[in-house]
């Protein structure tokens, strides 16, 4: 690694468009002094394992072109296979390319390509938070947006076969579909929820642990949290009928959710789910990975992010 910064770009996010769209981010770079390394990821894990080599090497600053998946990946390179920090002093700029893009939103970080190039040019970088995901003997996965299990997990996975995706469609339009086709066949199941050592026990849908606000394509699902406060929101949905779930879409659209009777928030630092009965799939930022028991960690200031400038136009 002789460059101190490496770009991280899969080719295959978007349906294919973020590799067109790198020469006007590459552009950005060199005109900002930039001198980096490409590489493009080939499979999954490829992207993690890039950036774990990339930081033993010395590299300073790694920049993820990719949608949330990849950025996931991304962040998951900045610790290793035994969960230690790697390159504390290393910070993570954004390009994003993809079919949620709901960190970018979470985070502030320009949607054109050109902007977010600019943001990590400018050298303004801003601790956040990350969230780690210990599933009980299978494993571990770290986020710096949300992790959820329940419908979440559900809908995920279905996205991820979906021809919609593959074809291009829009993120929001694919989430929503595929959100409206779960919650008509996905019943509640009994869990065990410990926020802080405070113990909840619902018949749920979901159980949202947030760092950041959006998920699933643009839901607002955790209006009041914070990527830099230490602490998880934790979204809790207990089951109800489907006309009850079907009209509360719009509410959770707009974050206007927290108010309704099914609909539980809770704050800490670590949170323990366990399934009381069949297990819940783990959604951990737009990819199916795990399911519970798992406990997850909120680990403040783990991340140093790219920001842009105070007089960049967003």
């Amino acid at each position: 690694m002789t460059a101190s910064t490496l770009v991280v770009l899969n080719p295959a996010s978007a349906g294919g468009r973020t590799l067109k769209r790198w020469p006007e981010a590459a552009a950005e770079l060199a005109a900002g002094g930039v001198e980096y390394e490409l590489r493009l990821t080939t499979g999954p894990g490829d992207a993690t394992e890039q950036v774990r080599d990339a930081l033993a090497a010395g590299c300073r600053r790694i920049v993820a072109v990719g949608g949330d998946g990849t950025l996931n990946e991304v962040v998951n390179g900045f610790f290793d296979a035994d969960g230690e920090a790697l390159g504390d002093s290393a910070t993570l700029g954004l390009i994003p390319s993809g079919t949620g893009g709901d960190f970018r939103k979470c985070a502030g970080v320009p949607a054109s390509a050109a902007a977010a190039a600019r943001a990590v040019v400018s050298g303004s970088v801003r601790r956040i938070d990350a969230g780690r995901v210990d599933y009980d003997g299978a494993g571990r996965r770290f986020f710096i947006n949300i992790a959820d299990c329940g419908i979440g997990g559900e809908v995920v996975a279905r996205v991820n076969r979906s021809t919609r995706k593959r074809g291009g469609a829009g993120g929001s339009a694919v989430f929503l579909w595929e959100s409206l086709r779960t919650l008509l066949s996905f019943g509640g199941r009994d869990a065990r929820i410990e926020v802080d050592g405070a113990v909840v026990e619902r018949t749920v849908r979901s159980v949202v642990v947030a760092n950041g606000r959006f998920f699933g394509g643009g839901m607002h699902i955790a209006p009041e949290a914070s990527l830099d406060d230490g602490l998880f929101d934790v979204v809790i949905v207990a089951a109800s009928g489907r006309v009850a779930a079907l009209s509360g879409l719009p509410a959770l659209y707009r974050g206007r959710h927290l108010s309704r009777r099914e609909v539980e928030l809770r704050k800490g630092r670590v949170v323990r789910v366990e399934s009381l009965g069949e297990p819940l799939l783990f959604d951990v930022e737009g990819e199916q990975v795990g399911q519970t028991p798992a406990t997850l960690t909120c680990l403040p200031g783990a991340i140093a992010l790219c920001m842009p400038a105070a007089d960049e136009v967003r």
